[in-house]
């Protein structure tokens, strides 16, 4: 199972916030476009989005806090 370290390194992607989750494995890869995915997630996963729903700062900050707090 990839560390969600491993999985940035060989993607040659840079990590924004979030450095004390590096060590987590992923689990699972899941592709949303639910404001509200969390129902259907249990941990682990790697949620991929394009963000279509999310109009408004506000919306972007509350999806990512509903996801933080899952």
């Amino acid at each position: 199972m990839l560390t969600v370290r491993e999985l940035l390194r060989d993607l040659d992607v840079r990590l924004l916030a979030g450095e004390r989750g590096l060590q987590l494995p992923v689990r699972w890869v899941h592709i949303s476009e639910l404001l509200d995915p969390t129902p259907w997630l249990s941990g682990g996963e790697l949620l991929l989005t394009t963000g279509m729903q999310l109009q408004t700062p506000a919306q972007a900050r509350e999806f990512v806090g509903r996801l933080a707090d899952h």
